[in-house]
């Protein structure tokens, strides 16, 4: 009888201690704090009876959405969904969780499900179709390369990148030491959002070489969330997301949220920033993401503002005098009944943002629209690489729009957001001024055409060099401004190098064409070059001082290019045959000395002294000749006697660069546009 009591009671005492997990899980989620009532409800789950555990499985499904992890809210919402007591949006939160796992086919079941018990529910009825539109995307070719910049991400969330001066400026909420554990959000359980900075090794080349982040100062970061952040084209202005302690929106029950406001600064290196709040921040509703057009004079931001078309929205203001005007929301074209964030301006013509309402792949998508005639035109999708069935935004862009980064929670991160480079981005239209297409043509020396030669193109402003690559007639062409001084360098493997400087035309032809034809010359084995200005003194072998030049011009031939050689020195018919063969291998012996001891391997290159046994005219011994047709027998020879690959380590490796790579001119090497510029 006693045990039976006593089981009786440990029963109750687990009952009530299962309640009050669920009771302090529900406390914290009522508060936000989905991160932390997440371990209260898997309690509940593991321990409870049938009703807690009921509870805990819709708990747990929408803390694992509302912390934005896909395959647990799958996981739990499969379960919720066959609960006795389950609700209809169950079967749309399935479908979302799904779709952002890439599974189209079972979220359109889903999306199905949902819309036969609520049939008037629009956006349940466009994401069952966006599921089934998604499949032709499914089979494209990646529309740009992409990496992830592990040097800029950690364990934490890191996104939304831009450029600041010569680094990266970027949000992130990773704790400064192993030892923090200051300003963690219940909504997470990481640390509070803050903005950190890098400046790359190599001049703004953020594809890779950037040295660790450091957070920034206390003129960019507050003891709340701090990002994402813009800057003024000339770098003088910052817009900051903000949350701040001392504001929060009421809602039932005196729970307070905080919201996102924008606050902006003048940026002044020996002084903190003296921040003012933006004019359209309210208590009720938030704003944030500011992006800024090329002057500062407008301001495109997101906000879930009353009277929008639906969660946050587009929205653009106008400064007039000083002041900003009223926010102008940028219309259905842009906005749907879901979330329109992080917008990125370029020219102000072209709009960037990410959106989970229009068609994508799953998550937010990267979306590009333009603005043409007065009005913003139908967004494009970016499609994959760039976009994946997971959450992809935070988008910035180099001035060529071929190249840049983003930020994606793709599982195969290091973290929860990570930030991707991006170049040869495809399917970008910008609205802007003409453009001047610039062509010019790669032959041998026989003048047919070359294709596949690789031409670096340097825009000696920029110091920024296009890789492009001949077509079968060996055409090479690009895009380039006016009145404007560029430099192509043509190579391909077994050939020599060639380059030259031109000059674009003023005005607005629409295409112009190289003045020259850039000439390769192919090595061949056998391939003789006559090696002018090598003189000796009389009856001498010794390398005068004069003689260095032409020699160290081999010295750079060899270092260029994959070729063993033989150097061969030449003597007229006067003197002896065995006198004439002793000389002439002593000054070849010389010569190729001089070449090893500047860093030729000795077993690429042979002397040889061949005396007089090679005229190369009618001068022998007791025939009458002029001087200079004795000189024209006195020479050195450079003789190719094998050619390998570039790959093998010789100069630039030609393999490594793709057609519309762009690269800093000092990767290259300092000296390898200088013979192209004399």
């Amino acid at each position: 009888m006693k045990k039976r009591y006593l089981f009786v009671f440990l029963a109750s005492v687990l009952c009530f201690q299962v309640f009050a997990q669920n009771k302090k899980g529900d406390k914290l989620f009522k508060y936000y704090n989905y991160a932390e009532a997440i371990p209260y409800y898997l309690k509940a789950y593991n321990k409870g009876n049938i009703t807690e555990q009921n509870h805990a499985i819709q708990k747990l499904a929408d803390c694992y959405r509302l912390t934005n992890n896909a395959p647990k809210a799958r996981q739990w919402y499969k379960k919720a969904v066959m609960l006795d007591t389950t609700i209809s949006i169950n079967w749309f939160y399935l479908g979302q969780s799904l779709r952002s796992l890439g599974l189209y086919d079972e979220a359109a079941n889903a999306f199905s499900t949902f819309n036969r018990q609520v049939p008037d529910d629009e956006l349940g009825q466009r994401y069952y179709q966006y599921c089934v539109d998604i499949e032709p995307w499914l089979s494209l070719p990646p529309m740009a390369e992409i990496k992830n910049i592990e040097e800029l991400n950690s364990k934490y969330a890191d996104f939304c990148p831009v450029f600041y001066r010569d680094g990266i400026v970027f949000t992130s909420d990773r704790k400064e030491n192993l030892s923090d554990k200051i300003n963690t959000y219940g909504w997470t359980e990481f640390s509070y959002l803050n903005l950190f900075c890098t400046i790359p090794q190599y001049y703004k080349v953020f594809w890779n070489g950037l040295p660790e982040p450091k957070k920034m100062s206390t003129s960019f970061n507050q003891n709340y969330h701090d990002g994402p952040a813009c800057f003024s084209s000339d770098y003088r202005m910052v817009y900051i997301t903000r949350t701040v302690a001392k504001k929060g929106k009421k809602l039932d029950g005196n729970i307070k949220t905080h919201l996102l406001k924008i606050y902006y600064a003048e940026i002044d290196d020996d002084k903190h920033l003296d921040y003012k709040a933006f004019a359209f921040n309210s208590d009720d509703y938030s704003v944030g993401h500011p992006a800024l057009s090329e002057d500062g004079q407008q301001i495109i931001f997101s906000s879930d503002m009353p009277g929008g078309m639906g969660g946050s929205d587009l929205y653009m203001c106008t400064m007039k005098d000083g002041t900003w005007g009223e926010p102008v929301n940028l219309g259905e074209t842009i906005n749907s009944e879901e979330d329109e964030v992080f917008p990125y301006w370029v020219n102000d013509s072209v709009l960037f943002f990410s959106s989970d309402g229009h068609l994508g792949y799953g998550g937010l998508d990267i979306f590009q629209a333009n603005f043409e005639k007065d009005a913003w035109r139908k967004p494009e999708n970016l499609k994959s690489p760039l976009n994946s069935s997971y959450d992809d935004f935070g988008i910035v862009l180099k001035d060529n729009l071929k190249e840049g980064m983003f930020s994606s929670n793709r599982p195969e991160g290091k973290g929860n957001d990570d930030i991707y480079g991006f170049k040869n981005l495809e399917r970008i239209n910008v609205v802007s001024e003409p453009v001047l297409q610039i062509s010019g043509r790669v032959v041998d020396q026989s003048n047919m055409p070359l294709e596949g030669a690789t031409v670096f193109l340097l825009d000696p402003i920029t110091s920024q060099v296009k890789v492009l690559i001949t077509d079968k007639n060996g055409v090479y062409s690009d895009e380039a401004d006016y009145n404007q001084n560029y430099v192509p360098k043509a190579m391909k493997d077994s050939y020599m190098d060639d380059c030259l400087t031109f000059r674009t035309p003023e005005g607005e032809m629409e295409s112009y064409k190289v003045p020259h034809d850039l000439v390769l010359t192919k090595l061949e084995v056998d391939q003789v070059f006559k090696v002018e200005n090598i003189y000796y003194d009389l009856d001498k072998w010794y390398i005068r001082k004069d003689a260095e030049a032409p020699l160290d011009n081999l010295v750079a031939l060899m270092k260029k290019y994959p070729i063993t050689a033989e150097l061969s020195s030449h003597t007229d018919c006067r003197a002896s045959d065995e006198y004439n063969r002793e000389l002439s291998q002593k000054r070849a012996e010389s010569a190729v000395r001089y070449i090893i001891l500047q860093g030729i391997a000795p077993s690429r290159i042979t002397a040889k002294g061949y005396g007089e046994s090679q005229l190369v005219n009618k001068c022998a011994d007791g025939v009458d000749c002029k001087e200079e047709e004795h000189q024209a027998n006195r020479r050195t020879e450079f003789k190719i006697t094998s050619v390998g690959s570039r790959a093998d380590g010789y100069g630039i490796d030609l393999s490594i660069y793709k057609h519309g790579d762009i690269v800093p001119a000092n990767i290259l090497g300092s000296q390898f546009f200088t013979d192209c510029m004399k």
